[in-house]
């Protein structure tokens, strides 16, 4: 068996004996159960010397090169799920939408374009007041479950 210190980003550590032929899936089963944490939320990067991401549930430990005495950092992802979400356009319609936190503004807009058949670089999107810009998430935002963004059009300069 080998000792692997198992570390969350909050500072809790904790030490855990494990077989080196253990997949990932059940390390992450074991931090879970002993952190109650979901381990589908999980993402695993060991820390020695070089970061890696441990990113396949059912390679072994031992695959990935792990040692006794090695840190495994444990990052909770929040679960994304999808919600709905209203857009009123121009002509003062409303639609429904399903998105998620982390969707970007520019793929929202593609979105609206495949139901408004506004070009994306002629949508202006308003929440609050504010003009949302591309890059940015939808959480940035704090679009919540039934929000409602407002379909400005760009009018194209003549």
């Amino acid at each position: 068996a080998m000792e692997l210190t198992i570390k969350f980003m909050e500072g809790t550590t904790f030490t855990l004996s494990v077989n080196p032929g253990v997949t990932v899936g059940e390390l992450k089963r074991v931090i879970a159960h002993k952190a109650n944490a979901l381990h589908s939320n999980q993402r695993l990067v060991v820390q020695n010397g070089s970061r890696r991401d441990l990113d396949d549930d059912t390679k072994t430990l031992s695959a990935y090169g792990l040692r006794s005495g090695d840190v495994v950092a444990v990052l909770v992802i929040a679960e994304q799920r999808p919600f709905q979400i209203f857009l009123r356009n121009d002509r003062g319609q409303t639609h429904t939408y399903d998105v998620t936190p982390d969707m970007t503004v520019k793929k929202f807009k593609s979105k609206v374009h495949e139901v408004e058949r506004v070009p994306v670089d002629q949508q202006r999107l308003i929440f609050g007041g504010i003009q949302m810009e591309d890059g940015k998430t939808l959480e940035y935002y704090k679009i919540k479950p039934e929000s409602t963004i407002f379909l400005d059009l760009r009018l194209r300069g003549g």
